[in-house]
């Protein structure tokens, strides 16, 4: 396989040279060198995402589909938001906008000669093992997102943003990246703190980031399939997450309280949010406003969510209101 890393490394390097360094230069931002030259990779590899998704996972939902019958448009915005993702041009606007925060931490940390905790040094085993090292992170990494994902179903403000998310009455592999902006900066700002503290490699969190995102895609796919009763345990099916997108009703009001794992199901197994069964449900929102984005474009559901948002940091919108 050294092959392929070198022509994956070799790409990487002419990317750069040609089109990223020249503008760097210009700009006189070569502090940004390295950085800049792992954001090539980062969109290289959201390119791989977008084509896997587009050739592997879009015809396995039209040879199987879970919910028959065309789209349209609320799968089309859908695209958008993932092509704005995973080429890379949302998370340079998050990172701009969390880099002041995220590096005025990393200064008060440095200042307090306080050296983020390394789980290598409480296993010293890891230090000479890089994929258990890689594992044990991801496991850490995934519990945190699991946290944060109950957050944002448990904050009624955080909700008025996450339910755009849930608001797609069409669940497709591309609708994992449909998530308002200051969503995606929430969580990457509380993402980036938290591998700080724990001491992540930044290598090994984009490595982290791709891992999870891939799987999170393939969860959301309009496909029945599960992994059996062992693998459903191990690893979030397509079945397992699509309950959490359940649209509520009278007799189930928080189904889509469950389910929350991104990757590893053992989080919701653990802490009583696991939910296994075959039963066959819609996807969506009751709440009439919320549902509304399903007629809106990319920038008119961006609007609609900072105006819930709004609402709900003013009191305008009941708390409970999150169906």
């Amino acid at each position: 396989m050294q092959w392929l890393i070198d022509a994956w490394i070799a790409v990487q390097t002419r990317l750069f040279e040609t089109f990223v360094g020249p503008v760097l230069f210009q700009l006189g931002f070569m502090d940004w060198f390295d950085d800049a030259f792992d954001a090539v990779e980062f969109v290289m590899l959201g390119v791989v995402q977008v084509v896997v998704i587009a050739l592997v996972m879009r015809p396995l939902e039209r040879r199987w589909p879970l919910e028959p019958g065309s789209q349209g448009r609320t799968v089309a915005v859908d695209r958008v938001y993932t092509l704005l993702n995973k080429l890379g041009i949302i998370p340079l606007v998050v990172f701009a906008a969390a880099y002041p925060v995220s590096n005025a931490v990393e200064l008060q940390m440095r200042e307090g000669h306080m050296a983020p905790p390394s789980i290598e040094n409480l296993v010293p085993w890891l230090h000479d093992h890089a994929l258990g090292s890689f594992l044990v992170y991801f496991a850490v990494y995934d519990f945190a997102a699991y946290l944060i994902h109950r957050a944002q179903h448990g904050l009624s403000w955080w909700w008025a943003l996450h339910s755009l998310h849930h608001s797609q009455r069409h669940v497709t592999a591309w609708t994992d990246d449909r998530n308002h902006i200051l969503d995606n900066f929430l969580v990457t700002l509380v993402l980036v703190l938290f591998a700080q503290l724990v001491g992540v490699q930044p290598a090994d969190y984009v490595l982290i980031l791709v891992v999870g995102r891939m799987v999170e895609s393939f969860s959301h796919a309009n496909i029945d399939l599960s992994f059996g009763r062992l693998g459903d345990r191990l690893l979030v099916s397509p079945r397992f997450h699509r309950l959490h997108h359940a649209l509520a009703g009278p007799l189930e009001p928080h189904i889509h309280d469950n389910n929350y794992a991104a990757v590893l199901p053992i989080w919701d197994i653990v802490f009583g949010t696991a939910v296994y069964d075959r039963t066959r449900r819609p996807t969506g929102v009751a709440d009439s406003e919320i549902d509304a984005d399903n007629n809106r474009g990319w920038l008119g559901q961006q609007v609609a969510g900072a105006s819930r948002l709004a609402a709900a940091l003013s009191g305008r919108k009941s708390a409970s209101v999150r169906t």
